[in-house]
């Protein structure tokens, strides 16, 4: 018989967070060259040890920067102590004393906000999801991007083009999720014919320092919200919509390679993957993310020397 959902998918992390204590009894990773980029990350509870996994793979790599944990207000102090024991230096924010404006509290817009506030400040910001992980030493394309201040998202093939081309494609897809819904309409944005979107994911994202305002992001969230309705753009996905535009209507914004940067799925090509988001749907599928976790503990455990080639 099979078990109902929520069973299955307790189950799972249950699995996966046995892999994943193990960061526990690795060596502290404390930042340095803060000024090399700032790292943002929203940290559930639930995900802590997940987190530390994905952080530390990611830190070594990347040559350094700020790490800045967006936190829900009830984490524990256990949660705190253990982030800050990990990586040392780490900055918290708390989620619900992010300031946004005009813009509606939910669906992780609070994110976008106090990054595009970090980048108008003039630092280079990184957005990575808990559930992102490196499968190798080489994200030099990633590197790059930090090394030049370019804005980047991963988005499996996807390409920057204009708003009413995305608007058409998207008109073709299910109207039951509020992006599909939403880039459908985005053609009847004023200035519609000067902007420009891509499919891409807020998972790892990429923002340029003075990149693209604040400002620019309130006012499409009030288009949008007008657009769509106020019920609708409150639903779960609408951040990413705002992301995706941010990167898209940057000057000089780009798409990161693929497949090289993916969305884990079964059967997707595992030769040339250099880092995988594991979405919600497949996240613990085969047993990948809980191997790659593995294989990151073991190297860490041997003191594992930072993987980055920068100046």
């Amino acid at each position: 018989m099979l078990l109902p959902y929520r069973y299955r998918r307790r189950l799972a992390y249950w699995k996966f967070d046995r892999v994943a204590g193990g960061i526990l009894d690795t060596p502290p990773m404390p930042v340095v060259r803060p000024e090399r980029c700032t790292i943002v990350s929203m940290v559930r509870p639930r995900d802590i040890l997940m987190y530390l996994v994905s952080m530390k793979a990611f830190y070594r790599r990347i040559g350094g920067g700020r790490i800045v944990a967006i936190v829900d207000r009830d984490t524990p102090r256990s949660g705190y102590e253990m982030l800050a024991r990990h990586l040392p230096g780490i900055e918290f924010q708390v989620l619900e004393d992010i300031d946004v404006g005009p813009c509606q509290r939910g669906g992780t817009l609070e994110r976008i906000l106090y990054i595009l506030d970090r980048a108008e400040q003039g630092e280079y910001v990184v957005q990575v999801d808990a559930d992102v992980m490196p499968t190798g030493p080489d994200i030099a394309e990633l590197v790059r991007c930090v090394e030049t201040r370019t804005a980047f998202t991963m988005a499996d093939g996807a390409t920057i083009i204009p708003v009413r081309e995305a608007a058409a494609f998207a008109r073709t897809m299910t109207p039951d999720y509020i992006g599909d819904f939403a880039e459908g309409l985005f053609d009847r944005m004023p200035d519609a014919d000067e902007l420009r979107y891509v499919r891409g994911s807020s998972g790892l994202a990429g923002f340029a320092p003075g990149g693209f305002p604040r400002r620019r992001i309130e006012a499409f969230h009030r288009e949008m919200e007008a657009l769509v309705g106020p019920a609708r753009w409150r639903e779960w996905g609408t951040e990413q919509c705002a992301s995706n535009f941010a990167v898209a209507n940057t000057p000089g914004g780009i798409t990161l390679p693929y497949p090289q940067y993916t969305s884990f799925h079964p059967g997707c090509d595992r030769t040339v993957a250099k880092m995988y988001h594991f979405i919600g749907t497949y996240r613990f599928d085969e047993g990948v993310f809980a191997g790659l976790a593995r294989a990151e503990i073991t190297a860490l455990k041997g003191e594992a020397a930072p993987l980055s080639r920068v100046a």
